[in-house]
């Protein structure tokens, strides 16, 4: 039992439109917000570190040159041992340089002669010493951090002339830079709280207005697509009359138009597939009948004749055909055609020919001589149709007393008369080179190509259509001439099942080759041995044995 195409509704679509657009505005207006504010802090934070940088390089520079301006005044009075002269000057610098901490001089001997402000210790005097000896030198003056906070360390020879008198040690602090930039941080921060908060503001807003945009348009749209709907059911219902209006003129208006369309065309579609069903029927009715006109798959005897063949449409019918005639006295007719392409168009003109050689046999056995065959053939498809249909055709008389062959061709392949050895293996073929032009042609008169073959016991004749040579492999690689005759050769023709045994080996080897490509033309091959009884001249008695014998 079939369920219902009509289903349960679920969640309106303008529910989901309002719903999924709330969600992606509200994702962008967060991610937007919260983008910006991370802009706003990695771009606060380096403008401090700019003014970071900026500020210490001035320290740096500042103090380098009260260390200069220290060293030049203290060099006398150091050099001439005044040490009471040297106090007034480390005031001085003292007062005038207000990131200066402390000031020191030592002798050349590395004793402290004069110190001012918060002068370190002996012992942090030295650890003073022995970070300079790492620190970063500009000229003379060498300077390093004091220890992990805002201090830092100067020093510079203190010199007269050329001779080193005694050495200068000054604290510097960075601690109002590190204050003042705090406060720009906090200041900065304080900034971006107040434009985000404005931000977040705005943000709703545009969150509101988009909500209620989408929901206008959800439930503008969730009409007609409703109708659309509706007329969906009724189509899946059997319905393919009813319309949609197509007064709109944009995306549900292409949709609506497509619906009736589709509607439309559902109907030609129901009509064409009534008309497929019937013509495919029709068409097996037509390979049914072509199949019941060839000659069974068995293998069969007249005299001293054997024959099996295989014919294989490339469609459901082809204009591949072949037929044998057991006349009297030991003769047989055998004829093979190939209509232009395969079809139902070729398998008619195939079932003409066919017809003609029955029709021409009705009248008197005696007229069924290879070339009148052809003619016959040739008479009955050349008026057939508006254009002219082609048919190559071979047509061959047995007589397996005589052990003759006469044959007529009209543009068919070249058969094969395959030789016996000692042992009855096939082993050489000789062509029955005869041509001639295509039956059928309104413009040219008809050539046939005739002539006789004198049989050996034993002989095997093999004669096939162009779909055998020219069936192709998905590469594109032709079975062709050679590997035909390879299929054949080296095979043992001892009896009848070993004919039908090789006629198989042929179709295997075909399919081998093919590799499952499905075959452009329709293949037809006929083999057919004379193979007399061999007679004891002896005691007059027919035995099969030696070359030739079956």
């Amino acid at each position: 039992m079939s369920s219902s195409p009509k289903g349960r509704a679920g969640i309106p679509i303008s529910v989901k439109l309002v719903l999924t657009t709330s969600v992606v505005v509200a994702v962008a207006v967060g991610a937007t917000a919260l983008f910006s504010q991370r802009t706003i802090d990695a771009l606060t934070a380096s403008q401090i570190e700019i003014r970071r940088e900026t500020g210490e390089k001035s320290i740096t520079r500042e103090s380098e040159l009260v260390v200069q301006a220290v060293t030049n005044a203290v060099a006398l009075p150091l050099a001439q041992s005044t040490y009471p002269d040297i106090k007034p000057v480390l005031d001085a610098a003292m007062n005038g340089a207000k990131r200066v901490e402390w000031l020191v001089v030592t002798d050349d001997t590395g004793q402290v002669v004069q110190a001012t402000g918060a002068a370190p210790a002996a012992p942090r005097l030295a650890e003073l010493e022995r970070s300079l000896a790492d620190g970063l030198k500009s000229g003379d003056v060498v300077h390093a951090r004091a220890g992990t906070g805002a201090s830092w360390v100067y020093g510079a020879p203190v010199k007269l002339g050329e001779r080193t008198v005694g050495a200068l040690r000054i604290g510097v602090t960075t601690a109002g830079l590190d204050a003042e930039l705090a406060k720009s941080l906090a200041d900065a921060r304080a900034r971006a709280r107040e434009s985000q908060k404005r931000v977040w503001i705005t943000a709703l807003l545009v969150l509101a207005v988009g909500v209620l945009i989408a929901g206008l348009l959800g439930f503008q749209l969730a009409r007609p697509i409703k109708v659309l709907t509706v007329q969906a059911n009724r189509i899946a219902a059997g319905d393919l009359g009813s319309r949609v209006a197509e007064n709109r003129r944009d995306e549900l208006g292409v949709l609506a138009r497509t619906f009736n369309f589709m509607s439309d065309a559902i109907t030609q579609l129901l009509v064409d597939q009534k008309q497929k069903a019937s013509l495919e029927k029709e068409m097996e009715l037509a390979r049914q009948v072509q199949q019941a006109m060839l000659p069974p798959t068995l293998l069969d005897q007249h005299g001293a004749l054997k024959v099996v063949g295989y014919c294989q449409p490339a469609s459901q019918c082809g204009g591949d055909w072949w037929s044998y005639r057991k006349l009297a006295n030991g003769r047989m007719l055998l004829v093979l055609g190939d209509a232009t392409g395969h079809g139902l168009h070729s398998a008619m003109i195939a079932a003409t020919a066919r017809g003609a050689v029955e029709a021409l046999a009705a009248i008197d056995e005696k007229l069924l001589t290879p070339e009148q065959v052809l003619k016959a053939i040739d008479q009955a498809i050349r008026m057939v149709g508006e254009h002219n249909v082609l048919m190559t055709a071979f047509a061959a008389v047995f007589d397996s007393i005589a052990g003759t062959l006469h044959y007529a061709n009209a543009g068919q392949n070249f058969p094969y008369v395959m030789k016996l050895g000692a042992t009855r293996i096939l082993e050489s073929a000789s062509i029955i080179a005869a041509s001639g032009n295509p039956l059928g042609d309104r413009n040219i008169a008809v050539e046939i190509r005739r002539g006789s073959v004198q049989l050996q016991p034993g002989d095997l004749f093999v004669c096939f259509t162009d779909g055998v040579v020219e069936r192709a492999n998905p590469a594109g690689k032709l079975f062709g001439d050679r590997r035909l005759r390879s299929a054949l050769t080296g095979q043992s023709v001892a009896d009848g099942p070993a004919l039908v045994q090789l006629r198989d080996r042929v179709i295997a080897a075909l399919e081998t080759h093919s590799e499952g490509a499905v075959a452009d033309d329709d293949i037809t091959f006929v083999l057919c041995q004379y193979d007399p009884p061999a007679r004891d001249s002896a005691s007059g008695i027919d035995r099969r044995g030696g070359r030739g014998a079956a």
